[in-house]
């Protein structure tokens, strides 16, 4: 299962790995909570009101990619590929994970 439980796991282990690493980001993230968060009543629109959370884990999908691509390539006749004979209409699922990518355009 690649949707739902591993990509919020990957994710919720890079956001916690950008916090641990930059305490001044850690700090000011918990700042907007403390200033937003209301015990027993906070809510999506309470949660949608804190912009530097939306920016960081913006922030942390650009530079980590948590599922990866994925391409499924058919093989359209009948042919033989480094001693393999494959099959027409064989199947061939690649898995491609990204290297995290560091900007370096003064625009980011």
């Amino acid at each position: 299962m690649i949707a739902g439980f591993d990509t919020t796991a990957t994710g919720l282990v890079f956001s916690t790995y950008v916090l641990a690493t930059e305490p001044e980001v850690q700090k000011k993230l918990q700042q907007e909570i403390d200033e937003n968060w209301q015990e027993n009543e906070s809510d999506y629109d309470s949660i949608t009101n804190m912009t530097y959370m939306h920016l960081v884990v913006r922030e942390v999908f650009r530079l980590y990619s948590f599922a990866g691509k994925v391409r499924i390539r058919e093989c359209n006749e009948k042919t033989i590929v480094c001693g393999h004979q494959i099959e027409k209409g064989k199947r061939k699922i690649n898995f491609y994970y990204l290297e995290p990518r560091i900007e370096t355009d003064e625009m980011y």
